[in-house]
C-alpha cells in the first residue's frame, strides 16, 4: 500500500503530526520501534504550551482525566537556597498551569488519538534507512528480525536525537551542544510548597535538577547537563545525580522509595544542516528543536508538527515533493519560532562555559529575588524561561523597560533581601566583582578555547540581529 505520508517515530511530535494529517484526510502511516505503552526518559511535565496543543489535537480531556497534578507554581533553588516561588504567566493564549503525567501513559494517549483520527500504526518497526523510488520514498526497516518496507510520498522524521531519517538526508548527529539527563521515579514523597521544584547549582551548571511530584506523592526526579566539544561533560554525571539526591533532596526523599532503575536520555541544541529535503521533513528532537533555555521538547515537537503538516498539505496539493516545495516547512518554522529559539540558543551558548558558572548563578539569584516583590516582573521572567512569552522580547529595550520594576518599594524589598540598603549594595557590588573576576581568571587558563567560544557567541548574536532586521523589514 502507498501512503501520502509516513511518520517515523510515535512520540509526541510524530503522533501529533499523524493526528493532524489524519484530521486533514491525508493517508498516514505511523511507525515506531516499540510497542505501546512504552516508557521514555523525560521530566514528565507538560507545559502550558503542551496543554494548549493537546486541546488543538482534541485529546486534552483524556490527558487531564488521568493526571494527578495540576501545577500552578514552582519553587526555585540556587546553590541550596530557596530563592522564589513563582507561577505561570497569565493572560497569554496558553493556560496558566502545567500538568504532570508519565510518558508511558501520555505517549499512548497521543498515539491512540492519532489512530482515532485516521492514521495507521505499525509497531516494532526499526527504521534502517530511506531511498527515493520514482515519485515516492521507500522506508526500509526490520521487524522481528525480518526486513520490511513501506512506500509514501513524504517521510516525516520524528525519531529523536539519534534520528535515522536525519542521517539519511546528510545531517551529522550529535555534533553540537547536547544535553544528557538522568531520571528516577520515587513513591511516597512527602513535600511542602510547590509540586515543581527546580535546582540550579554550580556543580552541575549549565543544567539543572528537578523534582516533579503529583498529589499522591509520586515523583519524577532528574538532573540534566549541557555540553559540547569545547566544554565536555563533567566526569561523572551519575555521581552528581547521587549527590543531588543526597543533598538537595535529602529531606524530601526521606521515607520515599525508588521505583525501578535510573534511566538516561539526551537532546541536541544545535541547528542541523537541513530539516527538509526531497520527500523528507524532520520535526522535534530529530531536528534538535527542543527549547535551549529550559530543555522542554514536547510542546516544541507539537509546534513543528503543525508546520510540517501544513507543508505536507501544500506538497500534496501541488503534487510536488521536492525540497523546493517542502521548504515551506522551513519558512513556517522560521517565521513562527526561529527568533525565540535563536535567542534561547545564545543564552545556552553563554551559560555552557563553565568559567561563567558563578557569575550566571549570581545573576539568576538576583533576578529571582527581584521578582519576589513585583508580580509583573515575575510574570515576565517566568514567561521568558518557560517560553510562554516570546523569548526574543527580552532583547527588546522597550519590552525590558516596561517589564523592569519601577516601584521604589520593590527595590527596597530587594535590597533588604540582600541584607539592607548599605550592606545589600556592598554585597551586590562585591558579588558582581568577585564572580566576574573569578570568571576572568578561569577563562585566562584556557585562552584558545575561550576565544573560540567568544567568537561562537558573537557570530550567533550577529546572525540573530540580522534575522531581527530582516524580520522587521519584512513586517514593514
Amino acid at each position: 500500500m502507498n501512503y501520502d505520508v509516513i511518520v517515523v517515530g510515535g512520540g509526541p511530535g510524530g503522533s501529533s503530526a499523524a493526528a493532524m494529517l489524519g484530521q486533514a484526510g491525508i493517508s498516514t502511516l505511523l511507525l515506531d520501534k516499540s510497542e505501546f505503552p512504552r516508557d521514555k526518559v523525560c521530566g514528565d511535565g507538560l507545559t502550558p504550551q503542551a496543554v494548549y496543543w493537546l486541546d488543538r489535537l482534541g485529546c486534552v480531556e483524556e490527558v487531564l482525566a488521568v493526571t494527578n497534578a495540576c501545577l500552578k507554581d514552582c519553587d526555585l533553588y540556587i546553590d541550596g537556597e530557596h530563592v522564589l516561588t513563582g507561577g505561570f504567566t497569565k493572560g497569554t493564549i496558553y493556560p496558566d498551569f502545567a500538568i504532570l503525567l508519565d510518558r508511558r501513559r501520555f505517549d499512548h494517549i497521543l498515539l491512540k488519538n492519532a489512530v482515532k483520527q485516521g492514521a495507521h500504526f505499525e509497531s516494532k518497526v526499526t527504521v534502517r534507512g530511506i531511498e527515493p523510488e520514482g515519485g515516492y520514498v521507500r522506508v526500509h526497516g526490520v521487524r522481528d528480525r525480518k526486513p520490511v518496507s513501506f512506500r509514501g510520498r513524504i517521510v516525516i522524521g520524528a525519531d529523536g536525537v539519534s534520528s535515522t531519517v536525519s542521517r539519511a538526508i546528510g545531517n551529522v548527529l550529535k555534533d553540537g551542544v547536547l544535553a544528557v539527563s538522568l531520571r528516577a521515579y520515587y513513591k511516597d514523597v512527602k513535600h511542602s510548597g510547590s509540586n515543581i521544584k527546580v535546582y540550579f547549582d554550580r556543580h552541575y551548571f549549565p543544567g539543572y535538577g528537578w523534582l516533579f511530584v503529583d498529589d499522591n506523592g509520586f515523583a519524577n526526579v532528574g538532573l540534566g547537563y549541557a555540553f559540547d566539544r569545547n566544554f565536555p561533560i563533567i566526569d561523572n554525571l551519575s555521581t552528581c545525580f547521587k549527590q543531588f539526591l543526597e543533598t538537595d533532596l535529602a529531606d524530601l526523599l526521606k521515607g520515599a522509595t525508588q521505583c525501578g532503575s535510573v534511566s538516561g536520555g539526551s537532546s541536541g541544541f544545535f541547528p542541523p544542516k537541513a530539516i527538509s529535503a526531497d520527500h523528507v521533513l524532520l520535526i522535534g528532537d530529530a531536528a534538535n528543536q527542543a527549547d535551549p533555555l529550559n530543555g522542554g521538547g514536547i510542546h516544541k515537537a507539537m509546534e513543528s508538527a503543525d508546520c510540517a503538516v501544513e507543508a505536507c498539505r501544500l506538497a500534496l496539493e501541488k503534487g510536488d515533493f521536492s525540497q523546493a516545495t517542502l521548504s515551506r516547512y522551513d519558512e513556517l518554522w522560521t517565521s513562527r519560532f526561529a527568533m525565540d529559539w535563536r535567542t534561547a540558543e545564545i543564552f545556552l551558548s553563554i551559560a555552557k562555559n563553565p568559567s561563567l558558572n558563578e557569575f550566571c548563578l549570581f545573576v539568576l539569584k538576583q533576578i529571582g529575588k527581584l521578582t519576589n516583590s513585583d508580580p509583573r516582573f515575575q510574570d515576565f521572567a517566568s514567561g521568558i524561561f518557560s517560553g510562554v512569552i516570546s523569548q526574543s522580547t527580552c532583547l527588546s529595550p522597550t519590552a525590558l523597560y516596561h517589564a523592569f520594576p519601577k516601584d521604589p518599594a520593590t527595590w527596597k524589598a530587594f535590597m533588604e533581601s540582600n541584607g539592607g540598603m548599605a550592606r545589600g549594595t556592598a554585597r551586590l557590588a562585591w558579588g558582581t566583582f568577585a564572580s566576574m573576576a573569578h570568571a576572568g581568571i578561569r577563562m585566562a587558563r584556557n585562552p584558545i578555547t575561550n576565544l573560540d567560544w567568544g567568537l561562537e557567541v558573537a557570530s550567533k548574536v550577529v546572525r540573530l540581529a540580522e534575522r531581527q532586521v530582516q524580520s522587521s523589514a519584512y513586517s514593514g
